[in-house]
Formats: structure tokens, sequence, C-alpha cells
């Protein structure tokens, strides 16, 4: 029998993989911080709320429960969704991707084929990939999850704020940013803009300068799969009724925004961990 969960299992492990594909934010955020008090005189316009924002961000970065540096989410993070798919090849030798990767081949598979007598065949080889991998995000619930999804929120809210207050965009050169969506459901290539600027004038952060059109994609993968675990997790899948279709659509776009379909097929390689070791010592350094 098809086990099945209430739909908010889809819709919070949805919403987690999309914050740590779009996890840049918060280191993003964390050198804003520094900036704040490393170049005071750029910052004279901002007010009080946000001072206290930037000050909290900078001071409890690494020390606190619901402010967890780089290397924390990394530990709480990866052995749910493996290493963040805004970073890295989305092909590691973690369960969650090794599951999804027969997943974007078969629905690439479907998708790419023009033969319509082929279609119930491939229909039938999407679901047979989806089970165990639905099986294995059914798998993430329980006390564990649940705390890595508050702490990961709490740090990702409060970078997220930051990044979206006008008077910071305004410290990077860019006018006229207001509350809004962005980003966990909303593209703005001005933003994206933003988020061009901050990597390029700021020096320490991890993944170096993320361009607008890089983060514009990085964009693209989180909602795509956002989409596609919930529906997967929400849906009986092995219900020969339900409608693959649209569940299908979003595998194929998840896939290619990955760069993990279309041409030749990856292979599961071992991958190395990168040291964010400068990351911890900028924290560790602002505590003191």
């Amino acid at each position: 029998m098809a086990t099945t969960i209430n739909n908010n299992g889809g819709e919070q492990l949805g919403l987690m993989y999309k914050r740590w594909t779009l996890d840049c934010i918060v280191n993003i955020a964390y050198a804003v911080a520094l900036d704040f008090s490393q170049r005071p005189e750029l910052y004279q316009e901002v007010g009080d709320d946000l001072a206290e924002k930037l000050t909290e961000l900078q001071s409890e970065f690494g020390f606190e429960a619901n402010f967890p540096n780089m290397n924390t989410r990394q530990m709480l993070m990866s052995p749910i969704f493996g290493e963040s798919d805004g970073h890295s090849s989305g092909n590691d030798t973690s369960t969650f991707q090794t599951f999804r990767l027969p997943v974007l081949a078969a629905a690439a598979d479907f998708s790419e084929n023009a033969q319509p007598t082929a279609f119930p065949m491939l229909r039938e080889r999407v679901r047979s990939a989806i089970v165990p991998f639905r099986t294995h995000l059914i798998d993430l619930t329980g006390a564990s999850i649940n705390q890595t999804r508050k702490r990961t929120e709490s740090v990702f809210n409060s970078a997220t704020s930051i990044l979206k207050d006008p008077k910071i965009s305004l410290v990077f050169g860019i006018n006229g940013l207001g509350d809004d969506d962005w980003p966990l459901n909303k593209i703005d290539p001005q933003r994206a803009k933003l988020i061009e600027k901050i990597t390029t004038q700021l020096s320490g952060l991890p993944y170096g300068v993320i361009t607008k059109e890089m983060f514009v994609r990085i964009q693209r993968i989180a909602e795509k799969g956002d989409q596609s675990i919930r529906i997967i997790v929400n849906q009986n899948i092995e219900d020969p009724k339900v409608d693959l279709d649209p569940l299908i659509s979003e595998l194929y776009a998840w896939g290619s925004d990955l760069g993990l379909v279309g041409g030749t097929r990856p292979q599961v390689t071992a991958r190395v961990q990168p040291s964010w070791s400068a990351m911890s010592a900028a924290a560790t350094t602002a505590k003191a």
C-alpha cells in the first residue's frame, strides 16, 4: 500500500529545499553585516531597525541556534539534500541526489521522445523511478528535521530581510527596490543585479562573484525543485489514475536547469566537500 502524508509535508520539505538552494543569500547578508562595521561611512542612512538586524546577524552568526553559520548549515542540510544545488554539480553521493538522478533521467527521456506510442512505457518508467525517491522524501520527518527547518528558516529570513531593505540596495548603487516576495517567490533582474554588485564589491564570500544570470538560474532550480518535491510527496504517485505529465514537466525543467539532463547522462561520482574555514574565522573574529 502506498504511503501518504498530509499536504504540509510536501510544502515544508519543498521550502527547505528552496532555501537550501538559495543558501548563498545567508552568506551574502552576513558579508553585508560585516561591511556595516568595516565601512561605516557607507551606511549613514541606515535606520535603527536595520542597524539592529545587521548587528544581530554579525554578532550571533555561528553562535546562536537560530543563526547557524555555513559549517553548521552544511552539517544540518547535507544529510537531507546533499550539497546545495545552487553551487554544486547536483550529482554528489548523497542519498537525495542519488535517488533523484534516475527520476530526472526518466523524465527527460519521456519529454524528449517524439514517438507517442512509447509514452505509456516511459510514463511507467518515470513512476517506477519516483517511488523509491518518494519513499526517501517521506522518511524525512521527525523532531530532528523540524529543528533543522526552524533553524535554517530563521537565519534565511533574517538574511532576506536585510538584503530586501532599500537602504542596503542604495549602499551598492541600486535604487527603487522595495519589499516583495523575493527571493523565494519572485525573480527580479534588479535584485539579481544587487547580488552581483554585493558579491563583486565584498571579498571573502565562499562562492565568489555571483552574476545576475547565475542568480536567476539558481532561483529557477530552487523553484522547479520545490514544485517537484511538493507534487511527489503530496500525491499518491503509485496510483495509475494520477496524471504524471505536469510533474514530468517540472522534473524536466528541474533537471535541465541543473544541467543533469540533455546530452550525455552524468554518473554519480564522489565529490570533495569544500572548506568554509574562512567564513568561520570571520564569524569568530566578529564575535570577539
